[in-house]
């Protein structure tokens, strides 16, 4: 490997570390129910988050005011991000793709509220470091949440009369 590449390796590593400080930072700043920290620190100034295909907050006081309404129904919450992917679009703009566990209890009556999904994310480096410029997330399911508003993640439909596999035993007794 020659010094240029040598050079685009570590760089690229370590814009990967920064961005997945990034997506943790959101899981941080939502648990410690802290929107201004969230917006400020982890969206672009145009950043949106999209509520399903047709809806999104756009702007970073929007994304603050929506942040402090849904974290208030919430006494507890843990956020759990895993499984992330990032591919760079541009040596400034990554897309990322992040599953995720949070965890909630319903400040009104106590109820757990459980869900499990992907975010998935366009990222840009800014001056003030890699933002999120547009975050979706999808589910896959939840537990304890009423009506939920978000959509589903992508999966491909199962066959159908799947034959059942030959099982061999490969290891002596």
């Amino acid at each position: 490997m020659n010094a240029p590449d040598i050079a685009r390796l570590t760089w690229e590593l370590e814009q990967r570390r920064l961005i997945e400080e990034t997506l943790l930072d959101y899981a941080r700043f939502v648990d410690r129910n802290d929107p201004v920290s969230l917006a400020g620190s982890v969206f672009c100034e145009d950043g949106q988050f999209e509520l399903g295909s047709e809806h999104a907050v756009v702007g970073r006081a929007e994304l603050e005011r929506m942040f402090a309404k849904t974290l208030s129904v919430f006494s507890r919450t843990s956020h759990h991000v895993s499984n992330i992917r990032i591919r760079f679009v541009a040596d400034e703009v990554a897309e990322s793709s992040a599953y995720v566990y949070a965890w909630h209890i319903d400040a009104r009556d106590g109820r757990r509220i459980d869900l499990w999904g992907r975010y998935h994310d366009t990222l840009r480096l800014t001056e003030e470091g890699w933002r999120i410029a547009r975050r979706h997330l999808s589910v896959a399911g939840t537990d304890g949440w009423v009506d939920p508003p978000f959509e589903l993640t992508e999966r491909l439909p199962s066959a159908d009369d799947l034959p059942s596999p030959t099982i061999t035993r490969t290891v002596p007794r």
